[in-house]
């Protein structure tokens, strides 16, 4: 990878302090307020602020330098959190989340989408999985991280930290460069964004397969809220004294497993090409891990399936990155905003669900209701595909074939 990996060092540092930032500024607008209405607010505002640019930073990404959308958002995302440590009000707190949300769409999408002129398509799998190995590290020490300084120093610093982290960011975008492939340069009429979107329409309707795929993401991200609210419920559980140490202790075992796993695909060539089997297959192992440590207080079999999960959570997170990083350049853009827009808005109609949910069931059967969904809605797809005779699991041959997104013998 050479000097390059320095920019996913400088990225995993940056999700370090948005980790501590959002862990931080949760616990200050609470305590600010003493309201969860405010905190609700904060939280919401933040996802809104992600579903509403989803789709518009797609079709920017393909239509302007992809390496300077990432600089505007690093910046001015900095720049906000830095506000919070002059004028720390609750309205602040929320006009900054809803910048971070809706800025953080333009980076990660121009980010995902860029990757293979960085560093290659034939290197992409590898890079994957090299991202979502930092990305594990990153969670498992913001998370201990902001617990540990927030008993030793004002949450200014800690945010002061995460500004940091995004101008660092910045700085390495700017003296680091590549070839921009994006050539359409912005258009200002209106009509013109309905015609990009339009374009997405067309593009995934004669790629079944992709359809299917976010299909499933779909599901994938629904259920995903049901362990984040299962989690501290079962810490809570194990211990009401020292529920934050157990917290943090499942998911960094949960963390360890996915810097194995991440580890581990690169170096086996089956791994490496069979996509699509190995992202349906992670993702139902992932939700019975899901299922089995949630379901339990005996605590080594909580750590033997958070670790288990890991393995398996980031390893479907670096197959599902590849597969759609192998649709075109010109429209890959837009295929990441539909995808970022998808995790959002699964994620949230998750989140709004379990509340009134837990009112009438256990989160046992919060987890099993939710993940149960996404393994029924996973072999109901491989069913209909097989049935068709229209799925072969190898990924790879999808450049072969450009009017269809499905592989054939």
């Amino acid at each position: 990878m050479g000097k390059k990996v320095y920019f996913l060092y400088t990225k995993a540092f940056s999700d370090i302090g948005s980790m501590m930032e959002l862990v931080i500024m949760n616990a200050v607008i609470f305590s600010m307020t003493k309201s969860t209405s405010w905190l609700a607010a904060v939280l919401a505002l933040r996802v809104c602020g992600g579903i509403l640019t989803s789709l518009f930073s797609g079709v920017i990404a393909d239509r302007y330098n992809r390496r300077k959308l990432m600089i505007f958002s690093d910046i001015t995302r900095g720049i906000g959190i830095l506000i919070l440590c002059i004028f720390p009000s609750p309205f602040m707190f929320a006009i900054v989340a809803f910048i971070i949300g809706a800025l953080g769409s333009f980076f990660s999408v121009s980010f995902s989408a860029d990757l293979p002129q960085i560093f290659g398509e034939e290197n992409i799998l590898k890079i994957n999985a090299f991202i979502s190995r930092l990305g594990a590290i990153s969670m498992v020490i913001g998370f201990l991280g902001s617990a540990f300084l927030s008993t030793v120093v004002d949450y200014r610093v800690i945010i002061g930290i995460d500004a940091l982290s995004y101008f660092l960011s910045a700085f390495v975008l700017i003296f680091y460069k590549w070839e921009n492939t994006v050539k359409k340069g912005v258009n200002n009429h209106w009509k013109q964004l309905f015609i990009d979107l339009k374009e997405v329409k067309t593009y995934v309707l004669i790629k079944p397969l992709l359809v299917f795929v976010f299909i499933v993401f779909l599901f994938q991200t629904f259920s995903a809220s049901s362990h984040n609210v299962g989690v501290p419920i079962l810490a809570e559980k194990i211990s009401t004294e020292h529920a934050t140490f157990y917290q943090g202790l499942i998911w960094g075992t949960w963390g360890i497993g996915g810097i194995l796993s991440t580890w581990l695909i690169p170096k086996v060539s089956w791994l490496k090409k069979h996509y699509l089997f190995m992202y349906y297959g992670t993702s139902v192992l992932t939700s019975i891990g899901f299922i089995l440590f949630l379901s339990n207080q005996i605590l080594w079999v909580v750590f033997f399936f958070a670790f288990f999960t890991g393995f398996f959570d980031n390893a479907a997170g670096t197959y599902f990155s590849t597969m759609i990083q192998k649709t075109d350049n010109s429209i890959r853009g837009r295929i990441f905003g539909v995808a970022n827009l998808l995790n959002r808005v699964g994620f949230t109609i998750g989140f709004v669900a379990a509340s009134p949910l837990l009112s009438f069931l256990s989160m046992q059967h919060l987890v099993w209701l939710f993940h149960g969904s996404l393994i029924i809605m996973i072999l109901c797809v491989t069913s209909y595909l097989l049935f068709k005779k229209k799925i072969v699991f190898n990924y790879e041959q999808i450049q072969q074939n450009e009017n269809e997104l499905i592989i054939s013998k």
